[in-house]
């Protein structure tokens, strides 16, 4: 059984409500879904994305500073985990699509040019539902 690997910043549930959301209103939908519910959905993706991230960094047990931390971008929480020495799982299309995925933190909500292909969605979707399962199996509460 793995060791339980719990924080107090930030909890495994709280990515899943990010994952579940964004599977019940863009990935399980019977009708095409509008623009702005895509965005929505894309910056769910990202928000789950970026606590699996941190979730990580806070279970590592080592000193943070809040200033790196309290961050958005994908590209700068890796390298912050870098620069502590954490080793963290994520998935390559995470890493080589960071900047794309952080972009929908701002964009996909406030944007009205932007447009997340459904197949996009679906695609991140699993890439971060199979992460998410992943982490939880290795004991991240």
């Amino acid at each position: 059984m793995p060791r339980i690997k719990k924080n107090n910043d930030l909890s495994m549930s709280m990515a899943l409500a990010d994952i579940k959301l964004v599977e019940t209103v863009c990935i399980n939908s019977k009708e095409a879904v509008p623009k702005y519910l895509k965005g929505l959905c894309a910056y769910h993706l990202q928000q789950a994305a970026e606590k699996l991230i941190k979730i990580q960094i806070y279970c590592s047990g080592v000193p943070i500073n809040n200033a790196k931390i309290y961050k958005h971008s994908i590209i700068a929480l890796l390298q912050y985990a870098q620069q502590l020495n954490v080793n963290i799982n994520v998935p390559k299309a995470i890493i080589s699509n960071a900047q794309t995925i952080t972009d929908w933190e701002a964009l996909g909500r406030y944007d009205l040019h932007i447009v997340v292909r459904t197949d996009t969605l679906k695609k991140y979707y699993t890439v971060i539902s199979e992460w998410y399962d992943e982490l939880y199996k290795a004991g991240y509460r």
